[in-house]
């Protein structure tokens, strides 16, 4: 039996984006503070090595987060010219853009969950 997906509008999707977003540069400062607490605990070199391989990691991500955020109020500000001009050619910017988005929005949420559990892991 074939299911059909619930179409989100794109309106209320790229607000939902924006708050998981945000919710994830907060975890991300969160991380980092843990690792700036568990540091002085510590110094042998080989824990240096994974401190600083989360550093770069927690860098990498508060760039993704910030260029992620940048990308989705732009394609807010599309819709919002969509709903006062309708155009074809807008029309189909947008559901391309928005497809783009979903995609970037979704690997980024998994590569995240995938750095917590990692760092999760090493502070055990």
């Amino acid at each position: 039996m074939a299911t059909t997906a619930v179409k989100v509008p794109h309106d209320v999707e790229y607000k939902q984006w924006l708050i998981e977003i945000d919710f994830y540069k907060s975890e991300l400062a969160h991380m980092q503070q843990q690792l700036a607490d568990f540091m002085p605990t510590f110094y042998k070199k080989d824990f240096a090595a994974n401190v600083e391989r989360f550093q770069n990691r927690f860098i990498r991500q508060r760039e993704v987060i910030d260029i992620l955020r940048h990308d989705v109020k732009q394609h807010e500000n599309d819709i919002q010219k969509l709903q006062v001009s309708p155009t074809p050619a807008l029309r189909d910017k947008v559901s391309r853009i928005h497809l783009r988005l979903r995609n970037d929005v979704a690997i980024f949420f998994d590569l995240f969950v995938e750095l917590k559990r990692d760092f999760t892991d090493f502070l055990a």
